[in-house]
């Protein structure tokens, strides 16, 4: 950080050891923001408060001063890298001031005028609209998203996504979605950000297979959630932890059920609120070639406290009927050979905690699900064990690698997967028989398109589950 000129002026000067010689931050310039759209004023003096106010310091806390100043800039999330340098002010009028503040009667060593240079990298992308349509050999869906950096210059970020639903063999639409989100880092500290989220959902659930005729109905849900997220950015930045904690509000309609629904459904019909302490933990260490990860890790764990309920008479629930639901996910890659061969592991946990000793009390869109090409490859959507339950775990293990003859930086890859996972209500079952299928992929993967062509062969054959043995396909394609 330091550079050569002010480096030497330090060791020539009588004092033993650099770090509590003195230095005046005589000046701060900055170059390299993103010119249609740079950070306020505002939040520059809030960031650069410390040297701003305290310019007169040692060698020492300048440096932990601007490596503590780098850090707030990089958690704004503009900057794909901020690099800042001490060098020696040679400014006249910068040493004069020096010498008038410090008379040499006073027998004080005079200070070294600094100047401070950041240097900042914009992220290369800031406002961004993407389309998507997806085609899966039992769903359609087509979305389009526009995110948006630094609209009002406080490091803020939004992002809106809209989405349809298509159901090929019903030929109709069976959904709609809307999501938001509204990021603002706090002025004085970059690294704490206030979050608000915004999840709304329509979807016909009279046609899936996972669920009787007599239980189709109509759903509604929308959810509200206003946070915190804390961000850490290491001194050898290989990720970013995050750990978010929030409040949210709930609520979902079932509606349109039959006389012959069951009891699962019809004790919940109408409308249904919730409100929820979330926490999540989130780091993601893993590297790419491509689009592929190679290396690293992803780690997961969300828990949404419940703390109040009330039904369609407005009746707040009692205590004993909230509960807690955890959620664990980890993923870990490994690579091997030049990275033409991948190994993947791909753990996930979940469990409902009732507060009270009624087990059977949860919403149903509360429970676990599991099964589907983007879960449990080889079963039907949402069909695996009890298709809604208190308790999930899925265990996957892949191994991709480079097909032959085609470049190492080649977007298609060869997969072979071996996948088992369950649903159950009782701890007690967790080591009862599981679904399981093994099976090979295809896949092909670029920043515009997504492409999984899957053989699965189901291992197992339980009577609670709906295997779905042979080719499954998904494909994605993104519009910017």
């Amino acid at each position: 950080m330091l550079d050569q000129k002010l480096a030497k002026k330090l060791e020539e000067s009588s004092f033993e050891g650099s770090e509590t010689k003195p230095l005046y931050i005589s000046k701060i310039s900055i170059d390299g923001d993103n010119v249609n759209s740079p950070l306020s004023n505002s939040s520059y003096k809030a960031i650069l408060d410390q040297a701003l106010t305290q310019p007169l310091q040692n060698v020492g806390s300048s440096l932990y001063t601007f490596g503590d100043i780098r850090k707030k800039l990089l958690c704004t999330g503009l900057y794909q890298d901020v690099k800042i340098t001490l060098e020696s002010d040679p400014d006249i009028r910068s040493q004069d001031y020096l010498r008038e503040r410090v008379p040499r009667e006073l027998g004080i060593e005079l200070p070294l005028a600094t100047h401070a240079k950041i240097l900042l990298t914009p992220s290369a992308v800031y406002n961004s609209t993407a389309g998507t349509t997806s085609l899966f050999d039992d769903s359609a869906s087509m979305a389009i998203s526009r995110s948006c950096m630094n609209l009002f210059g406080r490091g803020d970020s939004e992002y809106i996504h809209m989405g349809l639903n298509y159901d090929p063999e019903s030929s109709k639409w069976e959904g709609k979605s809307l999501k938001g989100q509204l990021s603002v880092p706090l002025t004085k500290n970059p690294s704490v950000r206030a979050n608000l989220y915004l999840d709304a959902v329509k979807m016909d659930m009279k046609s899936k297979p996972y669920l009787s005729p007599e239980d189709g109905h109509d759903l509604y849900q929308y959810s509200l959630s206003a946070g915190l997220q804390k961000r850490w950015i290491l001194d050898q930045v290989t990720s970013v932890p995050t750990l978010y904690a929030g409040i949210s509000s709930s609520n979902r309609c079932i509606s349109g059920l039959g006389d012959k629904a069951s009891e699962t459904f019809t004790k919940y019909s109408g409308n249904f609120n919730k409100i929820a302490v979330e926490m999540k933990f989130h780091n993601d260490t893993r590297k790419y070639f491509g689009a592929f990860p190679i290396s690293g890790y992803e780690l997961l764990v969300h828990n949404d406290y419940i703390i109040s309920q009330s039904n369609a008479l407005h009746q707040t629930l009692p205590p004993e009927r909230n509960f807690s639901k955890f959620n664990f996910s980890l993923q870990h890659h490994s690579s091997h050979w030049q990275n033409k061969l991948t190994n993947s592991l791909h753990l996930q946990l979940g469990a409902l905690i009732p507060f009270g000793n009624e087990k059977d009390s949860i919403h149903p869109l509360d429970k676990w699900y599991l099964g589907g090409l983007d879960s449990l490859k080889g079963f039907q959507s949402n069909s695996v064990g009890l298709r809604g339950s208190n308790f999930y775990y899925k265990l996957g293990l892949t191994s991709s690698q480079k097909l032959i003859k085609t470049p190492l930086d080649s977007p298609l890859r060869l997969r072979f997967f071996m996948n088992l996972g369950n649903t159950f209500n009782d701890l007690r079952s967790a080591k009862s028989s599981c679904a399981a299928a093994t099976g090979v992929t295809l896949a092909y993967k670029t920043p515009q398109a997504d492409v999984d062509i899957t053989y699965a062969l189901p291992l197992t054959s339980r009577l609670q589950d709906i295997s779905k043995p042979g080719i499954s396909f998904g494909v994605t394609f993104s519009y910017f």
